[in-house]
């Protein structure tokens, strides 16, 4: 508890990886590469872009950190960066591609 007897800012999103690796996995044979917002719009049921937020607070850019750091574990290696794409409505962004 803080001095002001409030209560810490908790936000989390719990990302689980069996999770992220059995989508990953549902790829597997059907395609060679997928984008990290490919796997982002499975495991949320969509993607949409962080407009105006900073890459630190960013879901998106944080849930591509998680896919690079655990790579090895996914069965996926990044080929390559800042990939134009567009998000589900349309707008504008960028994702990591990952070759599975």
């Amino acid at each position: 508890m803080k001095k002001d007897g409030s209560k810490p800012c908790q936000d989390v999103i719990r990302v689980y990886l069996t999770v992220v690796k059995r989508i990953i996995d549902g790829y597997r044979g059907h395609r060679k590469t997928i984008c990290t917002s490919d796997v982002i719009r499975d495991y949320c049921a969509g993607f949409y872009s962080n407009r105006g937020i900073p890459a630190s607070l960013s879901f998106n850019a944080q849930f591509g950190k998680l896919l690079k750091a655990n790579s090895a574990f996914l069965g996926i290696k990044e080929v390559a960066a800042n990939v134009s794409i567009k998000d589900d409505l349309g707008h504008p962004t960028s994702a990591s591609k990952w070759e599975i």
